[in-house]
């Protein structure tokens, strides 16, 4: 397979600015014991559209010390260091656009283990198309990584414990996962299912809670950072009165459909090839727009979640594609390892990187920006199988 070395272009007109920040929630101590009792050191990237780079060279993907620090999770281990030398679009620190008076927020959250740049891709798509992108770090269920020059390996202690409910429930889980893509069952039974392989999962349905609230923590920093009561380059340029868009692949994915509904701040959300560890929970009420997008390893397990919820819904399946597809991986590391692995697909990664980048701008067109998304109407790809649910 041919070596990546830059990230493609996108296809907003925007060219497109990041900048690397980090807030600690005075509300919160940390709970995970590697913190020492500090209070929850919250780091985020910020991609935003820009006018000029004014000089500056594009950033690179990955910087070393967060590649070490991924690689202390052995599946990790397989990723090349060469990741660190692919070209970005992105120029850090470049001036915000003077072109437009306020900007669309999106907050991303990362999969669990993982990194905030992991949807590099995609963040600089939206951004190139006038949306500042907000992606959220949480600390030791992925790497964190400060402008300090701090970064912090995921915590192996929880992921043991995950691994340890992989292997005792694993019959559960497929079971009950596959019962899930039959046609004849009721609400009732599909709830059943649900939330028994979820719960096959305990160790993430347990803390989960830690990520929304990290999520809400960063909308509180946003509303800041907009009042000019924190000072940045984005004082008064936020539009936040329709609310923001949150969205998130995998585990984030579950955290940010979570956040969405807890937090009339956050107006919609997409969970992208996540399973909804926590969602059933009731004090969670699904009421906002939701697009779920998932790969066709396990077919169904947004079912129950896509039909109870009581505002606009979406359910995007492509086919031939498998997780780690819903990130960067499908563009500059889709070889036979994860293949084998099963954790990408057969389908073309470039194809792949259009398809998610066109749904995910389209969704927030149109709940975010309140303008037309045709895509929503009519879906063009046979690659993908489209469901759309809408309210009353």
């Amino acid at each position: 397979m041919k070596k990546i070395t830059a990230l493609p272009k996108p296809d907003g007109s925007c060219q497109v600015g990041f900048t690397h920040l980090n807030f600690i929630d005075e509300n919160r101590v940390d709970p995970f014991p590697q913190a020492d009792g500090r209070n929850r050191d919250v780091p985020i990237i910020m991609w935003y559209p820009i006018d000029d780079p004014c000089e500056r060279h594009p950033s690179k993907l990955l910087k070393i010390r967060d590649l070490v620090s991924l690689k202390h999770y052995s599946p990790y281990k397989i990723i090349p260091n060469r990741i660190c030398d692919i070209v970005t679009n992105s120029y850090e620190n470049a001036p915000l656009s003077s072109k437009t008076s306020k900007f669309p927020v999106l907050i991303f959250n990362h999969g669990f283990s993982s990194y905030m740049e992991q949807n590099t891709i995609l963040m600089e798509h939206l951004a190139s198309f006038g949306y500042i992108v907000v992606s959220v770090g949480h600390p030791y269920d992925g790497v964190a990584s400060y402008p300090d020059g701090r970064s912090l390996p995921v915590d192996l202690g929880p992921l043991k414990d995950l691994s340890k409910d992989i292997r005792k429930n694993r019959n559960t889980f497929s079971k009950d996962i596959k019962q899930l893509a039959r046609d004849d069952l009721s609400i009732q039974e599909i709830k059943r299912y649900t939330e028994n392989y979820l719960n096959a999962g305990k160790a993430l349905n347990d803390k989960v809670e830690i990520w929304v609230d990290d999520i809400r923590f960063i909308t509180d920093v946003l509303e800041k950072m907009n009042e000019g009561l924190i000072q940045s380059k984005f004082a008064h340029k936020l539009s936040l009165e329709k609310g923001m868009g949150v969205f998130g692949m995998s585990y984030g994915g579950a955290a940010s459909i979570l956040s969405c509904c807890l937090d009339d701040r956050l107006k919609c959300g997409i969970n992208m090839d996540g399973a909804m560890y926590g969602g059933i929970d009731d004090k969670y009420k699904y009421r906002q727009p939701t697009m779920y997008m998932d790969s066709d390893m396990f077919l169904g397990k947004s079912r129950y979640f896509f039909n109870i919820n009581e505002d606009d819904t979406y359910c995007v399946t492509i086919k031939d594609s498998k997780h780690l597809d819903y990130s960067d991986y499908t563009y500059i590391l889709k070889n036979w390892l994860l293949k084998l692995m099963q954790l990408v697909g057969k389908i073309d990664g470039s194809l792949m990187i259009k398809i998610t980048n066109d749904y995910v701008r389209s969704f927030f067109d149109k709940y975010i920006k309140k303008i037309d998304a045709p895509l929503l109407e009519r879906n063009p790809y046979r690659e993908v199988v489209f469901e759309k649910r809408f309210r009353g």
